[in-house]
């Protein structure tokens, strides 16, 4: 219990603002199972926002098709316009008139996030970066990502490229997927390009353990974001955060919903000296203790009467979604703000996820807590 308590609280300074108003509405995280493609967490995951150098994984997927097509080889040299080598950093600053291998593109793209080579790139698959644009919306309805619209293949803001955490962990999943051999590409740390060496900018991976890739990305009006995917036992779990205030606290908030998420899955850190505990050899009882410790939360309120008010309305619309469940009305505190939580109590897991998709299909806000 104590440990719950703990995680809520260090969650609370990163993700209920995302959960109080659309002010905050920047703030997203996603959690999925890579085997399964269930849902393991979330936080406005449909929540409209730019996606920075995240961007920059479509490019890259429509990269490792068209090598595997025959399109493009590995070793293709890909011009360099004017307009390219103008693009602001994060950069390789590449020269007008020079030439760049796809090897050293792709490695560009991952480790260096330079928006000149993603120009580059563009350039030379559709002629111009607007037509490369087109293409990557285009590959991405097909993924299922229908709240994505691209407009680069950098990620430099542009107001009408725009995507979700889920759009985003749709695209991680697919990589991965659909290039492995490509995927290895994103665990390396470092390259070297006429003689500079480039290191990476996705700390976490440098960190966390079973961590294999993604992205990170930036822009002022997005905050720090990152696409993360780590292994432990033979499960991969796909994060994706949006809206951090800076880079390590992004880090350090993704790091601990996956790692509450691994654990769910009652897997440890290879670091750990304690057992793995598999589901079937935990005792019957330890089993019911914590079968219905999840609460559904439907609304944050500035004033208590709103939050209990919300509690009423849920129980009158959608009575199937919260029947026999204890209603209650919590105080939080975020950033000294004081807040009230409309919540439901004594779900299962399932039983909490289920409730949430059900009352989201009616555009109602709920989230899962511990």
């Amino acid at each position: 219990m104590k440990k719950n308590l703990l995680l809520i609280i260090i969650l609370n300074s990163f993700l209920i603002l995302g959960f109080s108003s659309n002010l905050f509405a920047k703030k997203a995280a996603i959690v999925i199972d890579f085997d399964t493609e269930e849902v393991l967490f979330e936080v406005n995951a449909d929540t409209r926002n730019y996606p920075a150098s995240l961007t920059k994984i479509m490019t890259l997927y429509i990269v490792f098709d068209y090598i595997k097509k025959g399109k493009l080889s590995y070793d293709s040299q890909l011009s360099v316009s004017n307009i390219a080598a103008s693009r602001s950093p994060s950069k390789l600053y590449l020269e007008a008139g020079s030439s760049i291998k796809v090897r050293d593109a792709i490695n560009a793209l991952i480790i260096k996030s330079a928006n000149d080579v993603a120009t580059v790139v563009s350039e030379n698959i559709s002629g111009s970066e607007k037509e490369f644009a087109k293409l990557m919306t285009s590959y991405a309805k097909n993924l299922g990502m229908n709240n994505t619209t691209f407009k680069n293949a950098s990620g430099l803001p542009n107001r009408a490229q725009l995507t979700t955490a889920r759009d985003i962990a749709k695209l991680s999943h697919a990589l991965i997927l659909n290039f492995p051999e490509e995927y290895k590409l994103f665990s390396k740390t470092k390259f070297t390009y006429k003689g500079k060496t480039y290191k990476t900018h996705n700390k976490l991976m440098l960190s966390y353990d079973g961590a294999d890739g993604i992205k990170t990305g930036y822009i002022k009006a997005s905050g720090f974001q990152l696409a993360f995917s780590a292994v432990r036992d033979d499960k991969r779990l796909i994060g994706i955060i949006f809206g951090g205030d800076t880079g390590s606290q992004r880090n350090k908030s993704l790091k601990i919903i996956m790692d509450k998420e691994f654990a769910e899955l009652n897997i440890k850190t290879k670091s750990s000296n304690k057992k793995i505990v598999k589901k079937d050899e935990i005792p019957k009882k330890k089993i019911e203790k914590k079968k219905n410790t999840y609460s559904i939360v439907v609304g944050t309120f500035k004033y208590r009467n709103n939050a209990e008010k919300q509690i009423k309305l849920i129980k009158s619309k959608y009575p199937v979604s919260t029947k026999d469940k204890i209603s209650n009305v919590v105080l939080i505190k975020v950033s000294g703000k004081q807040l009230y939580e409309s919540r439901f109590e004594n779900f299962s897991k399932k039983e909490a996820y289920t409730a949430c998709k059900r009352l989201k299909k009616y555009n109602r806000d709920c989230f899962v807590r511990l």
